[in-house]
């Protein structure tokens, strides 16, 4: 329960009486002096309804602050008791982000991880490599599965004339490309440069473009050439001209030493969830439900603001499945912040500095490393996520080391 004594109330009151008379003008008064009979006579509802507003909302941030609170909802107001003259009681529900008092999170067990690459896996980086800057060649023959043909096409309507806004010039289709419409690859393979094909396309329910969904279109395709995929053999000139090495060897060792880098931030975040996973398991607790719902309606948002749409049956059925892993996401975030506290893990201002100078490294001109530097978002974003890092070293630090028995 919450009370507002009287004389705030009366002082608020007072307040709302000056601000009425500074903006109000009633027939037979200058603005500025109607008396304070008037006004209550005349605004005397909603004067009353502002105060009240003024007082709950004051006297809630009070309670919060002198309690050191941390609400993570909207407070219900209720059992409202508001008679002039006497002090205002309310109660006020919330709910408040949890107390959490870590414990047994040092010592913990940690895994070894192999970071070692195999040769096999940088030659197939190398290969990938290959494949990624094969070049399409012109041909002088018929278009086969694994061919590509350059062509320019234009959409018809029904009575079979071209659609305007609707031409495309020099357009590459890759005949053997996954997500190719079979009517194009069966009327493309076998023609050759100077072809002309005109055929009908059925786009299935889920096409991406509104337009075309579930409906047939027309096309007229005129064959410009034929172009075959070639692949650069894997040598001294591959490695200069495509990846600005000095030789082939270069090539290599730079794929493995990227390999490795890889290898060993990925071992390192499978210990750090290991690490999060004993924490948790040891220190059970039960979030407000207000937590869970909103990190979930955020998820969903921001996924919809990427473009993912959903019917209002897959939207419940996707909150029900994330939720488990929405729970030890927050139990997750609120164990390292109270183990962060716990040890006293502090980020400087020059720390902060130096990561946003880094992240807005090659991004652009001066002036956007200083917007990032400026900006308080960006700052408390680097700070949460550097004190994080300290955290884990902490955890990785004092863990207990297992080697991985084959």
């Amino acid at each position: 329960m919450i009370e507002v004594p009287s004389e705030d109330l009366e002082r608020a009151f007072q307040d709302v009486v000056e601000e009425f008379r500074s903006r109000v003008q009633l027939p037979g008064f200058r603005k500025g002096h109607v008396p304070r009979n008037v006004l209550e006579l005349q605004f005397g509802h909603s004067m009353e309804h502002e105060v009240l507003e003024r007082v709950v909302k004051r006297s809630y941030e009070s309670v919060v602050r002198e309690q050191k609170l941390e609400p993570i909802s909207y407070p219900t107001i209720e059992k409202i008791d508001f008679s002039r003259g006497k002090p205002l009681t309310y109660e006020a529900q919330v709910d408040i982000r949890p107390k959490v008092t870590p414990r047994d999170y040092l010592g913990l067990d940690v895994e070894a991880k192999e970071t070692e690459v195999p040769d096999q896996d940088v030659d197939r980086a190398l290969d990938e490599l290959r494949q990624r800057t094969a070049e399409w060649a012109p041909v002088e023959r018929e278009a086969g599965e694994a061919d590509a043909v350059l062509v320019d096409y234009v959409r018809l309507n029904a009575k079979g004339k071209p659609i305007r806004k609707t031409e495309q010039k020099d357009a590459l289709v890759e005949l053997g490309a996954s997500g190719l419409l079979p009517e194009f690859r069966k009327n493309l393979i076998g023609t050759k440069a100077g072809d002309h094909r005109d055929f009908e396309v059925a786009y299935p329910p889920e096409f991406g473009n509104e337009e075309l969904r579930g409906r047939t279109a027309a096309f007229s395709v005129d064959i410009q050439g034929v172009r075959e995929r070639r692949v650069r053999p894997l040598d001294d000139e591959f490695a200069r001209e495509v990846a600005g090495m000095r030789d082939l060897a270069e090539l290599r060792a730079r794929v493995r030493l990227n390999m490795e880098g890889e290898a060993r931030l990925r071992a390192q975040r499978e210990q750090e969830e290991a690490l999060v996973d004993q924490i948790v398991a040891r220190n059970p607790m039960e979030l407000p439900e207000s937590m869970v719902r909103e990190y979930l309606e955020e998820l969903v948002q921001r996924l919809r603001g990427e473009g993912k749409e959903w019917t209002p049956e897959e939207e419940d059925r996707f909150r029900n499945e994330y939720r488990p892993m929405a729970e030890r996401r927050i139990k997750r975030d609120l164990l390292l912040d109270a183990i962060a506290r716990a040890e006293s893990v502090t980020v400087t201002d020059e720390e902060i500095d130096g990561a946003l100078r880094g992240a807005a490294e090659g991004e652009g001109p001066p002036p956007e490393t200083e917007r990032l530097l400026r900006s308080a978002e960006h700052r408390e974003r680097a700070r949460a996520h550097l004190t994080e890092r300290k955290v884990f070293a902490l955890l990785r630090e004092k863990a207990r080391l297992k080697m991985a028995v084959a």
